[in-house]
């Protein structure tokens, strides 16, 4: 399963993408002003060119900008290029290259790209297999709201993968990410609900509690 493309990254990328009808005007500005060494508008310049918003999409152009933004530290270039060499799509795929990029944006603070990171470092892709090491970062981008990160602490507490085996936490994070809005996945919950005793889902569900509680006063 490819990483996904975050909403909250897709919505950021619309804030810097011009309406409809400015398409032209807005190119030849982000060149000049790219050209000009501007991070920024190298990356929506690179958004305008993988997007096909001014002709047929061209994710390779985009691969160059996003690059030259990428290496001024530009967090949200460094995100799609690791997109972009996880997925082969305007580069040759390259897991490790995928996975320098995702850590390089995760550094950066990009929430998505510290889950996509995690997906990599649990199944050793361009990167040494490290469980532990995937949990604690599922656990931070968790924290953070996302909820297929939520998921993935579930399913490794649930198992005994990088951490150990706990029922109580793996309730906990599944029935965050559903309360957050996951969906499909009402079998587990079931079947978990059905291995534990009544004390433990009681504090299961007060350890949730305890989490919402304090995501509520960041």
């Amino acid at each position: 399963m490819p990483p996904p493309e975050s909403s909250s990254v897709a919505g950021a990328q619309a804030a810097q993408v011009p309406p409809p009808g400015t398409y032209g005007q807005a190119m030849g500005w982000y060149k000049r002003a790219a050209e000009a060494g501007d991070a920024g508008a190298q990356f929506s310049l690179g958004i305008i060119l993988e997007s096909g918003l001014r002709g047929a999409p061209d994710p390779a152009a985009a691969a160059v900008w996003y690059l030259k933004a990428a290496r001024q530290g530009n967090v949200k270039s460094q995100y799609k290029l690791g997109l972009l060499y996880y997925q082969g799509r305007g580069v040759k795929q390259d897991m490790t290259k995928a996975a320098t990029w995702y850590e390089a944006a995760a550094d950066g603070g990009s929430v998505e790209a510290r889950y996509n990171l995690a997906l990599m470092v649990e199944r050793g892709q361009g990167v040494k297999r490290d469980p532990k090491r995937a949990a604690r970062l599922y656990e931070q981008a968790a924290d953070q709201g996302i909820n297929q990160a939520r998921l993935s602490l579930s399913l490794l507490y649930n198992r005994g993968s990088g951490v150990e085996r706990d029922p109580v936490k793996a309730l906990m994070w599944l029935e965050l990410a559903i309360a957050g809005g996951l969906t499909g996945y009402d079998e587990l919950h079931k079947r978990l609900l059905n291995s534990m005793p009544e004390n433990e889902i009681e504090q299961a569900r007060a350890l949730a509690k305890v989490r919402i509680n304090r995501a509520g006063q960041d």
